[in-house]
């Protein structure tokens, strides 16, 4: 295996940006920004053969430390056991019983794949009566079992549901803990009558029992076992993305579960089709076990109205749509609309600009600078809202797939989705990973509070004709 090296790489202008895309390398497109002097930057991790070829043609490449000083995928793991103790839940006969106090003393790494799907599994044993184990209809192609829990009392079609992903991504560690710890504490909360604090801010214990009285809370904290497991395995790669479909036939094993998703898969937009790269669609849209569990999810349980999905690194809270800008006064220009393929994923162009209504655009703006908001408020902490096309266009992804089935499928609830990246990093020192889970749980707090207020009325779809 290639050394790699983390590495900016400056493009002189956009289309150079963009055009990085041609090279199939492992570059993190939610990083790319404009930098003081009108350069484009976008941070990523390459071989030095790979800088080489880049420099040849041109654009300027700063390299900044080598991959494997950041393994803390292996160097910092806690046992199921470890965790759920500090986290302050009993793990022997009588945790059905009694609920302890949080310890002073807090986990000192991330759980293991199988920590996880254990976790969801003690939480139902703990809290029968508010959180329920669903187990997922596909398994993974190391036949791994998949698990999504919900939370919620008196659980029943006429509520709204809200979707929580995590995990998609192999080496971003952070989300799963994040998503099981948001889970364990809301569950505690709930049942001891306390609300929550997350650093400097706090939540009573009236909004706690409103999330879960008032909502189905969905909670899928690891979409791809199989990639976190090669992650954290001794011999595996701590920088791994995709997921570990052996790919027979091809050069390289694994799919972008991210770039996955039945929306403009087959475009090319922010996408590739060589197995050897790191945003690999895969051979055909939901070819994925992993991707049609989520697809399962949202098939399931027809009260999702709401998705977040989250994801590492960039601060970062957006919202569709990933493969143009946003216009809300056209519907005819929608990505359902084949008189516009080709034109799409330009940015500053006038050809094309993707629809959505002026209702939607007005939600998902309002409720990401509520989820920025309470991010901020636990220790100052500053994301930004954008879209999540920002500077460079991605299609096949969750949250555009989610939000785009009402428009393909009139039958299909309409699905608002967001996605996060949290931190700056894959994989931080678990004391920051502490710091992201308190600061971004305040935002999944403002997520479910945002959910709840949506109405009757704003959650008709709104019908695009082609």
């Amino acid at each position: 295996m290639a050394r790699k090296f983390f590495v900016v790489v400056f493009a002189s202008t956009r289309r150079a940006l963009l055009n990085l895309s041609n090279y199939h390398l492992d570059l993190f497109q939610a990083t790319a920004q404009t930098a003081q002097n009108q350069e484009f930057t976008i941070e990523g991790l390459l071989s030095l053969e790979e800088v080489e070829r880049l420099v040849n043609d041109g654009y300027r490449v700063l390299i900044q430390e080598e991959a494997s000083k950041r393994a803390r995928a292996t160097q910092e793991v806690t046992s199921f056991q470890e965790w759920m103790q500090a986290m302050g839940e009993p793990t022997g006969e009588d945790a059905t019983l009694r609920t302890l106090e949080i310890s002073a003393a807090p986990p000192n790494g991330y759980l293991r794949t199988e920590g996880i799907e254990a976790t969801l599994q003690r939480l139902a044993i703990a809290y029968p009566s508010i959180c329920q184990v669903i187990q997922l209809p596909e398994k993974t192609w190391e036949q791994r079992t998949s698990r999504a829990i919900r939370i919620g009392q008196n659980s029943g079609r006429e509520r709204s549901g809200i979707l929580l992903l995590g995990g998609v991504h192999a080496r971003e560690l952070v989300n799963p803990d994040l998503l099981i710890s948001f889970a364990l504490k809301l569950c505690q909360a709930y049942q001891a009558g306390t609300g929550l604090t997350f650093g400097n801010k706090s939540y009573d214990a009236t909004t706690i029992q409103q999330i879960v009285n008032q909502v189905d809370l969905f909670i899928f904290p690891l979409v791809n076992p199989d990639g976190r497991a090669f992650v954290q395995s001794a011999t595996g790669d701590p920088m791994w993305r995709k997921n570990r479909n052996p790919n027979r036939g091809q050069s390289c094993k694994g799919v972008d579960l991210n770039r996955n998703f039945d929306f403009l898969w087959s475009s090319g937009i922010g996408t590739s089709s060589s197995s050897c790269s790191e945003i690999y669609r895969g051979r055909k849209a939901f070819s994925e076990p992993e991707t049609r569990n989520v697809r399962y999810l949202l098939d399931t349980y027809k009260n999702i109205t709401t998705m977040l999905d989250i994801h590492s690194y960039s601060k970062l809270v957006m919202y569709p749509w990933g493969d143009d800008e946003d216009q809300t006064t056209n519907a005819t220009m929608n990505f359902h609309n084949p008189a516009y393929n080709g034109l799409r994923g330009t940015l500053g162009d006038t050809a094309y600009k993707e629809y959505l209504t002026r209702e939607d655009l007005n939600w998902f703006t309002t409720t990401c600078n509520r989820v920025r908001d309470g991010i901020r408020s636990v220790r100052g902490t500053v994301y930004t809202v954008q879209q999540s096309i920002g500077l460079y266009p991605t299609t096949a992804t969750s949250d555009d797939y989610a939000y785009s089935r009402c428009f393909v499928d009139h039958s299909k609830r309409r699905v608002l989705a967001c996605a996060i990246e949290t931190g700056s990093e894959f994989q931080p020192p678990y004391a920051e990973a502490l710091n992201i889970i308190a600061e971004v749980s305040a935002g999944l707090i403002e997520f479910c509070a945002a959910s709840m207020t949506l109405t009757e009325s704003a959650q008709e779809v709104a019908l695009i004709s082609t």
